[in-house]
């Protein structure tokens, strides 16, 4: 997840509930390059950060780009491929199923041409048309296979990149462990990534914001989500860009042709029933263009979505599916 316009805050409510022994615990900690946060209600401190830390730090050994030693760095530099952790292998086969859904919207295997545009867009350069086009010629899921517990990729130059994933799988096993321990009521923002769980004590949901323009009023330039039992995650451009000559490029690049994207959405946030599938898609929309996200929605009935963009004009404006209103308050 890539955060930009839209800021998720959540609120974590203290609440007296003394009458009937239950607690608020926060845990609060930094990893993966970022902050995270968890409230839950308990009879006792279950979990503590320690155990938040140990976790992460074993998702990180095995998906982490800036660990020298994860498995997705052997992965990377292996001729053949490499047999996979836990971790890594439900990561993959997720990835390998969105984008089958997605069309290829999103894609893990875009690092190629990812390396390509960086190294070019540093020299204040765009990389040639020859440039792209060898480098998707190992772009591309189907170049990826499972046999057992092993990840192989038909050419050695594939290699794979799951920051636009790894996130929500994170926030999912935390929600996990919680539930293994019997704390169902809980939310948990990791990064911008948010799950939440259960409600607050008197309460009947736990509540998050959106926010739709670029204001530092974050309160009062909102869309007030109620979440329960869901995720909802963030992926944006605004100011994530390079100006060469007249010409913006992003960030964000489409894994089919190998370049930047090009309409100018500013923000996708994606609502969902667990983090790692809301993580993903909101990188896919992106890619996909607003008209043809909004189509594939209608396949999608449990996928809530809205989108900041630019329209013709420059104008602002926001949009969203039926399911993602059903959650607004206002």
């Amino acid at each position: 997840m890539i955060q930009a316009l839209i800021f998720l805050h959540t609120f974590f409510i203290p609440v007296n509930t003394e009458k009937d022994s239950i607690h608020t615990y926060h845990i609060n900690g930094f990893a993966q390059g970022t902050s995270y946060h968890i409230a839950y209600f308990s009879k006792s401190s279950i979990i503590n950060q320690n155990e938040i830390d140990e976790l992460l730090s074993s998702i990180d050994s095995s998906l982490s780009l800036y660990k020298s030693y994860s498995l997705i760095n052997r992965f990377n530099l292996e001729h053949r491929g490499i047999k996979m952790d836990p971790h890594f292998k439900q990561v993959i086969l997720k990835s390998i199923d969105i984008s089958a859904s997605t069309n290829g919207a999103f894609d893990i295997t875009c690092k190629p041409a990812i390396q390509l545009w960086n190294a070019a867009l540093s020299l204040n350069k765009i990389p040639s048309r020859q440039q792209i086009k060898r480098v998707l010629n190992y772009v591309g899921y189907k170049h990826l296979s499972i046999k057992g517990d092993s990840l192989i990729k038909n050419n050695p130059n594939v290699q794979i990149d799951c920051d636009g994933i790894a996130q929500g799988y994170s926030v999912d096993q935390i929600a996990t462990l919680l539930l293994k321990n019997n704390i169902n009521d809980f939310i948990i923002e990791l990064g911008g990534e948010v799950f939440a769980h259960g409600k607050p004590q008197d309460k009947n949901s736990w509540y998050t914001a959106v926010q739709s323009s670029s204001s530092q009023r974050m309160l009062s330039d909102a869309y007030i989500i109620a979440l329960n039992n869901a995720a909802l995650t963030t992926s944006g451009s605004m100011n994530k860009f390079i100006r060469i000559g007249n010409n913006y490029y992003s960030h964000i690049y489409n894994p089919i042709t190998g370049k930047p994207i090009q309409e100018k959405i500013i923000s996708v946030t994606i609502l969902a029933n667990d983090a790692i599938t809301a993580d993903a898609l909101d990188n896919a929309l992106m890619v996909m263009g607003t008209k043809t996200a909004f189509e594939w929605l209608k396949n999608y009935p449990s996928i809530g979505a809205f989108i900041v963009y630019e329209n013709k004009e420059g104008k602002i404006l926001t949009i969203s599916n039926p399911l993602f209103d059903r959650f607004l308050v206002r």
